[in-house]
């Protein structure tokens, strides 16, 4: 019986003693007696006997007149075929009390109580002395000095399962399973006789047996365990940890350390995954595929895949590389070197570059850089100079010329720089004289003109254009046409619409429906509507006139005196009150 199970039954027969006390009480007050729930000492906590059983409902009449249903002949024949057939029980989806009981526990075997009747469980109450007797279980407590339990045994009933706790401090157990002592908190020692292990714990002292293991721990300063194919070692104050088993390990003893796999020691003969080394100082590791070893303080690094038979090795400024398609060697930082089949470079800095592939070649120094292509492209630049001849062409000499051909479409581009600008194609013919002249065309699409920066001249498929910067612009565009004379005169027309400004003096503005104009202190304004045509005119301050398609207005000085028909209404003005002469 463990620790929490004890617990739990001290408590429980705690309750029930204080319920002994008050059960004279309850009585007092009414609550006891034949059928009232009262306790006795020594009777069943069972509840009196099974529940009652509930009688049939019996079945109701039918309404009046409700017809009479008669059973169809052969109705009470059975269906089933003579002989021996399965049969559902009358409640197939009902769980049975001990399968009810175990779904969803997670209670060890070990815990079980076993032996106890379903029917009858008798308790004796003596003051601090408590027994419970339940068929072949039993517990007995004379509290706080002693505690019992007995019970048969799970794996052989025959034998007593007795567990017993003396003074809150001393538990005993001896079953057909268990065998255990405690003394709390200072001795502890657990067998286990059907796993046959057996578990000693006194102090910071624990020893653990069992079939081909151990375990021996000295807390906090040593822990041993053996297993069947290997074991562990851990001593703290020596920064000591091994582990080990038949399939790898591992093993740290201060800086240094090593993990392995595929064997039960640390060899790189007999593993196959390995790796080891002295922290920060040396590190080395392989496996089937790979090997590696690395030594900070003297910058060296090795590394070899078996795979693709590729290594590296790098001892400081010493670098070496293979694979099997390039090697390469390095002295850092001045020299590097790469080969390969049919191809090498070489560099030496700050002196020169070297290399070729194939027919190709390239060099490069200080003063120049050459090259050759693998079709027969040559390239030479230096600071001043610089040549490519190829599909394409070009001649360069900083900064004052460059001159790039293109046969394959006809391109002719040269740069005089900063003066004359060319480019001739059959498609184009671009030509500038900075900053006097420039002509730019495009064959039957477009044509421009410079004279100086200020006049230009432009035609193209939809129209034409001559300015003169910032001053004259003229123009049309398809349907459209602008002249412009600034800052003083604006023409924007289209089909639609216009727009006319003589700054500052008149200002017109008009489209399909309305006309806007402004000439000095005239203001004329006219709109189409779909009965006829409203329009007015304002000679400012003095006079205003306007008409409507049903009546006209006029006004002097805004209304010192006027006059307003609008249909068969009429409105006159004197002093600027308005007057209603007709309706």
């Amino acid at each position: 019986m463990s620790g929490s199970r004890l617990s739990t039954r001290l408590s429980a027969f705690a309750f029930f003693l204080c319920l002994f006390c008050l059960a004279p009480l309850a009585g007092a007050q009414g609550f006891g007696g034949p059928g009232g729930g009262g306790f006795s000492p020594g009777a069943g906590m069972g509840g009196g006997g099974p529940p009652p059983q509930q009688k049939k409902k019996k079945k109701e009449a039918p309404p009046p007149g409700t017809p009479e249903m008669h059973a169809a002949s052969g109705a009470e024949d059975s269906l089933s075929a003579p002989g021996s057939e399965p049969s559902l029980p009358d409640e197939p989806l009902k769980l049975k009390e001990p399968t009810f009981k175990a779904i969803g526990s997670d209670a060890e075997p070990d815990q079980v109580e076993l032996g106890r009747s379903p029917n009858t469980t008798t308790y004796t109450f003596y003051g601090p002395y408590v027994t419970e007797k339940s068929d072949k279980y039993q517990f007995k407590l004379a509290f706080p000095v002693w505690a019992e339990r007995t019970m048969p045994s799970r794996t052989k009933p025959l034998e007593t399962d007795r567990a017993s706790l003396f003074g809150g401090l001393y538990y005993n157990r001896r079953s057909a399973e268990r065998a255990d002592d405690i003394l709390f908190p200072v001795f502890w020692n657990l067998k286990d006789k059907l796993a046959k292990t057996r578990t000693t714990l006194i102090g910071p002292f624990l020893n653990r047996s069992a079939p081909n293991e151990s375990d021996n721990w000295l807390a906090p300063l040593y822990f041993v365990g053996t297993r069947k194919h290997g074991g562990y070692t851990l001593i703290p104050p020596l920064l000591t940890y091994t582990s080990h088993d038949d399939q790898g390990g591992f093993n740290l003893v201060g800086p240094m350390f090593c993990s392995w796999k595929g064997g039960s020691n640390c060899d790189a003969r007999t593993a196959q995954d390995i790796d080891f080394g002295i922290a920060p100082l040396y590190f080395y590791g392989q496996n089937l595929k790979t090997k590696y070893e690395v030594i900070p303080p003297l910058l060296h690094y090795y590394r070899y895949n078996d795979r693709d038979l590729s290594w590296t090795d790098m001892w400081g400024p010493y670098f070496r590389r293979h694979t099997q398609q390039m090697d390469s060697f390095h002295l850092f930082p001045l020299y590097y070197s790469f080969w390969g089949k049919d191809e090498r470079h070489t560099t030496v800095l700050p002196f020169f570059h070297y290399g070729h592939k194939g027919d190709s070649w390239l060099l490069a120094t200080p003063l120049f850089v050459a090259a050759r292509g693998e079709h027969g492209e040559s390239t030479f630049a230096s600071p001043l100079y610089a040549r490519y001849r190829g599909r394409t062409e070009l001649d360069m000499v900083t900064p004052l010329y460059w001159a790039y051909r293109d046969p394959d479409i006809g391109l002719d581009e040269k740069v005089v720089f900063p003066f004359l600008y060319s480019r001739t194609s059959p498609r184009e013919s671009n030509q500038a004289f900075f900053p006097f002249w420039g002509h730019f065309e495009r064959y039957g699409i477009s044509k421009s003109t410079w004279i100086t920066p200020f006049f230009q001249h432009t035609t193209d498929l939809r129209g034409w254009q001559t300015n003169i910067h910032p001053l004259l612009y003229v123009g049309r565009n398809a349907l459209d046409t602008h002249f412009v004379l600034a800052p003083i005169f604006w023409d924007f027309a289209t089909p639609k619409s216009r727009t006319t400004v003589a700054f500052p003096v008149f200002w017109r503005f008009s489209d399909e429906k309305e006309v806007t104009q402004l000439v000095g202190n005239v203001y004329y304004h006219e709109k189409k509507l779909k009965n006829g045509l409203d329009w007015e005119v304002h000679i400012f301050p003095a006079f205003s006139y306007g008409e409507t398609p049903n009546g006209h207005w006029w006004n002097v000085l805004y209304g010192l005196a006027g006059y307003t028909r609008q249909g068969t209404a009429t409105t006159v003005r004197t002093l600027w009150i308005p007057t209603k002469l007709s309706e």
